[in-house]
């Protein structure tokens, strides 16, 4: 239904024939971006320009982005214009383009064409949604001018651990908001270090991996990150096979590192927005 709707919502076109895409006010552009992406099946170039005069070009299909074929005013783009097709080692590095491209205050327009030649043939890429939960952007969701409020899902659990106020308790509000599907949990650093729910075994796993790899877990939250050191919320890993996945928050401070339960994609983006507000 939100395609539909995004289907029926008259176009503003800029000078040249370029499509508006995001407003100045918008409130996420980069939600912008990635839904444009999402409404294309079919395999096409899209050219995105920024009011500040920076622009990438994506070629996409299938709601996948299968490569970088230019980029302009914007620095870091090397590693992903360089590669033949976009896969999950490049996906840190598009999301940070397409993060600088979608500054604030800048209109954003697109301009779709064919895709170039040679991209005919089988190309994997980065699918959209993959994209989308990494930056905890709803895809689906659409309304009037700037970026909609979040999907309303089911009902939050009971938290599982005591909601304590302040802003220094970040972290603590957004693991309760989870919920059980936050099956055990542990914070490093901050003010509430050490802090931790769930089955001992698991949390002291959790607490290996942090004592080991504290540093490379926080240069791979900086590569997501909006600014350095910045609030950001990325799911590290999955175990298909035990239907598990690894989550990993960081907040005034401290980091989170949780094992999820199951697919809890859309509960993540209501609880990290619960802990917020």
């Amino acid at each position: 239904m939100a395609r539909l709707t995004a289907l029926q919502t008259p176009a503003r076109l800029a000078s040249g024939g370029a499509r508006v895409v995001a407003e100045i006010d918008h409130r996420n552009a980069l939600a912008a971006i990635l839904r444009e992406v999402n409404e294309t099946v079919l395999a096409r170039s899209l050219c995105f320009e920024s009011g500040s005069g920076s622009s990438l070009t994506l070629e996409v299909a299938g709601r996948r982005v299968l490569r970088l074929t230019a980029a302009t005013g914007i620095a870091g783009a090397e590693s992903c214009l360089a590669a033949p097709v976009l896969d999950d080692e490049h996906k840190d590095a598009l999301i940070k383009l397409l993060q600088a491209l979608a500054a604030p205050r800048s209109e954003l327009r697109v301009i779709s064409a064919p895709p170039g030649r040679g991209s005919d043939g089988v190309s994997v890429g980065l699918p959209v949604a993959l994209l989308a939960d990494l930056c905890l952007i709803e895809l689906n969701d659409t309304g009037e001018a700037g970026e909609p409020e979040p999907v309303a899902g089911p009902p939050a659990p009971e938290p599982a651990v005591e909601v304590e106020a302040g802003d220094e308790a970040f972290l603590v509000r957004f693991a309760a908001h989870m919920g059980p599907t936050l099956t055990a949990w542990l914070i490093d650093g901050g003010s509430r270090d050490g802090k931790s729910d769930g089955p001992e075994e698991m949390v002291s796993h959790l607490r290996g991996f942090l004592d080991d790899e504290s540093e490379s877990v926080a240069r791979q939250l900086d590569l997501v990150s909006m600014v350095p050191a910045g609030p950001v919320c990325i799911v590290l890993a999955a175990a298909l096979s035990e239907g598990h996945s690894i989550l990993c928050a960081r907040a005034e401070g401290g980091i989170l590192l949780g094992v999820i339960e199951g697919d809890a994609t859309q509960s993540l983006l209501a609880a990290w927005n619960a802990a917020r507000g």
